[in-house]
Formats: structure tokens, C-alpha cells, sequence
């Protein structure tokens, strides 16, 4: 993903798990180092106690706090920057 950094044209969100290994948190960290140093507009969450797929209600990785603020989240990003 950093080799595609240089080339984004829009705002990024990004909600991670802290124990998603895909991506895991360095290479999170190292995205959001290159996406600041580029200057691109980016928005990263990361949440305590969660893995990946944690938004998946009908699997057992999900976390129903962490998906809830990330929904808040969600609806705030577009908000921001698809309202007309």
C-alpha cells in the first residue's frame, strides 16, 4: 500500500484491529507516517481488543463497541467530505 501513497486523490479512512496482523499495527504506522509525510489527508483509528474483521457480526471476531464508535466514525468521514 505505501507504493500506491503517492498516487491517493481523496481523503482515507482507515479502522484497524490492534491485533490485525493484515495490516498489522507497524505497517499501520508506517502508512500513516508516509501519508503525513506526502501531505495526504488521512484519518487512522486503531481499537484496543480487536482483530480483523471485527465490524463481522456473524463471526466471532467481532466487537460490537469497536464497530459501533467505527460506524460513528464512518458516518462522520462521509459526512465531512461527501455532504453536499
Amino acid at each position: 500500500m505505501i507504493a500506491k501513497a503517492p498516487d491517493l486523490s481523496c481523503p482515507l479512512l482507515g479502522l484497524f484491529g490492534e491485533d490485525d496482523r493484515f495490516p498489522a499495527p507497524d505497517e499501520v504506522a508506517a502508512l500513516d507516517a508516509e501519508l503525513t509525510r506526502l501531505g495526504k489527508e488521512h484519518e487512522f483509528h486503531t481499537y484496543a481488543g480487536a482483530g480483523h474483521a471485527f465490524f463481522a457480526v456473524e463471526r466471532p471476531a467481532f466487537r460490537p463497541a469497536a464497530a459501533k464508535d467505527g460506524w460513528e466514525k464512518i458516518f462522520a468521514f462521509y459526512g465531512r467530505h461527501l455532504s453536499a
